[in-house]
Order: C-alpha cells, then sequence, then structure tokens
C-alpha cells in the first residue's frame, strides 16, 4: 500500500522483499516492543518509517521504488540486471551482503540462487495493489458519471412530465377549437343554404322581369312596383335574419332550460321509479296480507261451524252431565284429600332421600380419604424399599472400590447433597432428551437435503429469471399497445371529424376516452348534427345514427383498407340529401376499396357501376339478372 515501484520491476521487488510486503509501519519499535509478550503463538512483521528512516538509500533497486526509506533500506544492496547472462557477469564481482536481481525475479548471490514464481502466494501483490487503486479511481469516476447521469435523467423526467402536461392542455385546447370550427362550419353550411335560396329567388325574380320586359309600358308601372317589392322583401329578408339570432339566442336560452328541465325530470323519474317501488313493495304487502286475511276468514268460518257442532253436542249431552256432576264433585273431593296425604308423604321421602344423599357423600368422602392415604402409604412403602435396594447396591458398589465409607463422607464438599446431586442428574437428563435420539441417517439426509434445496434454489432462480423476463415483455407489449392504441385513436378521430361534416352538411363529431388508462378505457362517439345539440346518442334519430356509423366505419377505412368493404341497406333510413351525401363519400373511396352494396334505393343505383338483382318473370322462378352500367348507357346512345 505504501510502495510505489517502476513499470517493469514488480517481480524483482517482491522476490527482494517477500515477506516484508505483508509489514505493519509504525512510527517506532521500541514503543511496540513491549506489547509482544501478548501476541502468544501468533507472528507479526513490524517495519519503523519514522522521520529518521523516511529519505532511505536510492542505490541498487531501491532506485526503482519510492516508499518508507527502511524498504528502500532494504534493496539498497541489490543491485539490477536486465538479463541472466549480466546476472552471472556481475556476481563474480559482488561485495559482501550484496546480490544482483533480474527484471524477471531471478535473485542470485554469491553462493546462492533464488526463483519467484507464479506459484507464491505473494505474487502479484504490488500490481494487483495498483489495479486495485486504479479500480477504486475508476469506480469514483463512474460514480461520479452515475451521479451525474442519474441528475440529467431527474432533469429529463421533469422535463418530459412538463412537456406532457403540456400535451394534455395542448391535446384539450384543440379539441375545443375542432368543437369551434364544428359549430362555426355548421353555421356557415347553413348561411350557405340560405344564400342559395336567395339566390334562387332573385333569379326567379330576375326571370319573371326579362319574361315581362316585352310587354307594354303598362306593366312597367307595375314591374317598378315588384322591384319595390323585392326591395321590401330584402328588407324583410334581413329583419327576418336579424330575428333569427334573436331566436337563436332564445333557442339557446330555452336549450338551457330545457337541458335544465331534463335533469329534473331525471331526477323525477328516479323518484318516481322509487316511489314506484316501495307501492310496489307496499302492494305485495297489502296482497300477502289479503291472502292472510282470506285464510283467516276460512278459518274463522271453519272455527264457527265447530262452534256451532260442539254447542249441539253440549246441548245434547246436557242432562247426562247434570247427573254426573255430583258424583264427580265428591270424587274430587275424596282425590284431594288423597292428594294432601300423598303430599305429606311424598315430603316425608324427600327429606329420607336427602338424608341418605348427605351420608352417601360423607362414605365417599371418607372412602376417598382412605384410599388416598393407602395409595400414600404404598408410595412410601416402595420408596423405603427402593432407597433400601439402592443402599444395599451402592454399599456393594462401593466396597467392591476399596475406600472407606467414613474418609469419602468426610472428604465431599459442604455442598455435596442428595438434593444437588439430584438436580445436577435432573439437568444433564433434560439435556440428553433435549438432544432427542441419535440418528445415524442425519448425514446422508442433509445430504439429500442440501441437493434438494440446491435444486429448489436454482428452479426459484429460473423463475424469478422467467417472471422478470415476462414482466418486461408484459411492460413492452403494454407500451407498444398504448403506442399503437393512441396513435390509432388520433388518426380515426381525425377521419370521423373529417367525414361526419360531409355526411350531414355541418355539425362536427369526435372520440373521446371514458377513463385515464389506454388499455382499459372505453370509447365514446359524440355526434352533433348542424342545429342540434345532442347530450345522448339515443335522442339521435334512425338516420343520423347510421349516418354517423358510416363515418366511424369509413373512418376506419381511410386508417387502414380493407380490399372489399359490404353495405347492407345502410342507407335505408336516409332521405336523399343524406343519400347523395353518401354516394360522394363513397364515390371518392371507391379508388381504394371495393364497395358491395345491398340496397333498395334508386339514388344508391345510379351511383354503382354495376347491378346485380334477382327477378322473378314466371311465378316460382326466379332469375339472376345482371347489367353493366357503362355498356347500358352505350346502348342507350346507340
Amino acid at each position: 500500500q505504501a510502495l510505489t515501484v517502476r513499470e517493469g520491476w514488480d517481480r524483482a521487488v517482491e522476490t527482494v522483499l517477500g515477506g516484508y510486503l505483508e509489514a505493519v509501519c509504525v512510527d517506532g519499535i521500541d514503543a511496540v516492543a513491549g506489547a509482544l509478550n501478548s501476541l502468544g503463538d501468533a507472528g507479526i512483521m513490524l517495519l519503523q518509517v519514522d522521520a529518521a528512516t523516511a529519505r532511505g538509500s536510492s542505490a541498487g533497486l531501491a532506485a526503482f521504488v519510492d516508499g518508507p526509506g527502511a524498504a528502500k533500506d532494504l534493496l539498497a544492496n541489490v543491485r539490477i540486471a536486465e538479463s541472466l547472462q549480466e546476472a552471472l557477469s556481475i556476481r563474480a564481482n559482488l561485495g559482501e551482503h550484496e546480490s544482483v536481481i533480474t527484471r524477471d525475479g531471478i535473485w542470485l548471490g554469491k553462493q546462492w540462487l533464488r526463483v519467484n514464481r507464479s506459484d507464491d502466494p505473494r505474487s502479484g501483490v504490488l500490481a494487483r495493489g495498483e489495479e486495485i487503486t486504479r479500480l477504486r479511481a475508476a469506480v469514483d469516476t463512474g460514480s461520479t458519471a452515475v451521479a451525474e447521469t442519474e441528475r440529467c435523467l431527474a432533469a429529463l423526467r421533469h422535463q418530459l412530465d412538463e412537456l406532457e402536461s403540456g400535451r394534455s392542455e395542448a391535446q384539450a385546447e384543440a379539441s375545443q377549437r375542432q368543437e369551434l370550427h364544428g359549430e362555426t362550419k355548421g353555421e356557415l353550411d347553413s348561411c350557405r343554404t340560405r344564400l342559395e335560396q336567395i339566390r334562387e329567388r332573385t333569379g326567379e325574380l330576375d326571370r319573371a322581369i326579362t319574361a315581362n320586359a316585352g310587354e307594354t309600358r303598362s306593366n312597367e308601372a307595375a314591374l317598378q312596383q315588384t322591384r319595390q317589392r323585392l326591395s321590401n322583401a330584402l328588407e324583410h329578408v334581413s329583419q327576418l335574419e336579424q330575428e333569427r339570432q334573436q331566436l337563436q339566442q332564445s333557442g339557446a336560452h330555452y336549450r338551457e332550460q330545457l337541458a335544465e328541465a331534463r335533469e329534473r325530470a331525471a331526477a323525477d323519474r328516479d323518484l318516481a321509479q322509487d316511489i314506484a317501488l316501495k307501492m310496489e313493495s307496499r302492494r305485495t304487502s297489502r296482497q300477502s296480507a289479503n291472502v292472510s286475511l282470506s285464510r283467516l276468514a276460512t278459518q274463522r268460518t271453519q272455527l264457527d261451524e265447530r262452534v256451532r257442532s260442539l254447542q249441539e253436542q253440549v246441548q245434547a249431552t246436557a242432562q247426562p252431565v247434570l247427573a254426573e256432576t255430583t258424583e264427580l264433585e265428591s270424587m274430587l273431593e275424596k282425590r284431594l284429600s288423597v292428594e294432601q296425604a300423598l303430599t305429606e308423604a311424598r315430603r316425608g321421602v324427600e327429606s329420607c332421600d336427602e338424608l341418605l344423599r348427605e351420608l352417601e357423600t360423607e362414605r365417599t368422602a371418607k372412602e376417598q380419604e382412605v384410599n388416598t392415604a393407602r395409595e400414600a402409604l404404598d408410595g412410601v412403602r416402595l420408596k423405603v424399599r427402593e432407597v433400601q435396594v439402592r443402599a444395599e447396591t451402592v454399599a456393594e458398589q462401593f466396597g467392591q472400590t476399596g475406600f472407606v465409607l467414613a474418609d469419602v463422607t468426610a472428604a465431599l464438599p459442604e455442598d455435596a447433597t442428595v438434593e444437588a446431586w439430584e438436580e445436577s442428574l435432573e439437568k444433564l437428563s433434560r439435556r440428553i432428551q433435549r438432544l432427542g435420539p441419535i440418528n445415524l441417517a442425519a448425514i446422508d439426509e442433509f445430504q439429500e437435503q442440501s441437493e434438494r434445496k440446491e435444486y429448489l434454489d436454482a428452479q426459484f432462480a429460473d423463475l424469478t429469471d422467467a417472471l422478470t423476463t415476462l414482466e418486461n415483455a408484459i411492460r413492452r407489449i403494454d407500451r407498444e399497445t398504448r403506442t399503437r392504441f393512441k396513435e390509432t385513436f388520433d388518426n380515426v378521430n381525425a377521419g370521423l371529424g373529417r367525414l361526419f361534416p360531409r355526411l350531414f352538411g355541418g355539425g362536427h363529431a369526435y372520440l373521446e376516452l371514458d377513463g385515464d388508462d389506454l388499455l382499459s378505457s372505453g370509447v365514446t362517439v359524440m355526434a352533433r348534427p348542424p342545429g342540434k345539440r345532442i347530450s345522448t346518442i339515443h335522442l339521435l334519430s334512425g338516420g343520423e345514427k347510421a349516418l354517423t356509423a358510416v363515418a366511424m366505419v369509413f373512418a376506419i377505412f381511410h386508417l387502414n383498407p380493407a380490399p372489399f368493404c359490404l353495405l347492407d341497406e345502410v342507407d335505408a333510413p336516409l332521405d336523399d340529401a343524406n343519400v347523395s351525401r353518401f354516394c360522394d363519400i363513397v364515390r371518392d373511396m371507391a379508388d381504394q376499396v371495393q364497395f358491395v352494396i345491398i340496397t333498395h334505393n334508386k339514388t344508391t343505383m345510379e351511383m354503382v357501376k354495376q347491378l346485380s338483382g334477382v327477378t322473378m318473370q314466371e311465378p316460382g322462378v326466379s332469375r339472376l339478372v345482371v347489367v353493366d352500367i357503362d355498356e347500358a348507357v352505350q346502348l342507350a346512345a346507340m
């Protein structure tokens, strides 16, 4: 730890110093010499590194070493050589107490030679010390880098959290802007519709003016009056527009009132439902009570009939009962007297039984005392006999030893009593019992259980690794699933928001998640046709529900188009205007997807390129008819 050796001379220094590499550095040997007696049989090597020996020698091998002066003094008389031949040539000129050593650790004296090989336990100590120093420096550098990386990671995580919160706010703002855009677009579409109507009306008036241009001057006055009416109508239209705006404002107010009324109605419905449940329970209770009353009425009728029959029987038997009443009373008096005598006799018997029980209890107690005394006497007799036998046995055994009992008794210590020896014997017996029976197969069982433990530890390690791998795979799958689901959800939401206004001529729709977790949350379709404020999908008409579903399906098809799409009477609940917009969407998507449409609508049939139908020209005979629209148009043109 205190030596620094020039590169390449590690083995030479280790060969010369040998056991000194394990020496303990002290300030002075005299100060610790007094404590050497406490070492016992242990060994120790001390090296003095006080101020007097701090400098040391710099001759010979010591010139290649930096460290305590005492260690350099050990190396001062050792000369160096690059090779064995050079060392052999120097060996002839060595002085007293001098030696020479090569770079690879071959140490020569005048009459001896020593070689340091790798099997020496102290070989490579200096190299390992330098390597440990380098590794500690690398560990410190790595720890600093890890701490810096952790700080950077914490900063990045904080920045990521801020970006996530900003993204959530941006998404919420985008949803609000998309909703506002849909409402504005719906109002713009309605304004365009009214502008088209005004233009059509103006065109009709212009055509009427052109048609009446050839009339006489008398009609010019009527034409002026018509133009005046037109200007009045335009003013009236502007007034109607203002009134429409006012009505829209009042309509919004009324819609809010309607929403509040619906909430109150929902609360009233819940209250009515609770009341209905209570009424139903009370009605059920009332029915059960009515059934019970009817059953009681039936029982009462039966009891009335029974009472009536009993009264008739009593009336029929009233005469004999009067005759026997006197005899019965006399018999009752006799019975009372007999019962009194019997009661007195029973009391006497009970007192005798009580006295007998007390005597029996005393007899039993006395017998128990006698038995206890007899058992105690038998135990004492057995103990006496046991002590006599034991004394005879001990006397025989002691007689065989050749000792004198009086001398042995006098030599015993004062605490050598029977109780002390019995207590010691009892302790030894308990220790032997705790050891249990000797199990000669314990070594084999221990080996077997050790092997089983190693096997179970290996299985546990395998299961732990497998569980870790599985958890990592699950986390990776969840992360990839969330990413893909979010991308798909955003793309389908954008497609729905783009297709819905085209199908409805305005309005807006978007998708909304029901929960925070992407893997478990549901998806809700929020649709608002133009001119409506819908709070639930059940308030939409059948056609509106169908168009919303078509917009959702087509948005999914835009994301991942399939080769074929089968539409089974999707246009059945739609009116002509909605069917036209539906056909426009299908016509645009026909470049990517082949549509097979089942329909009865003529507008949809006009859009397709080929018709296939079933006709029955003869009763009971069906025939498939296929018509190519393009060929049919060419034939019609010819």
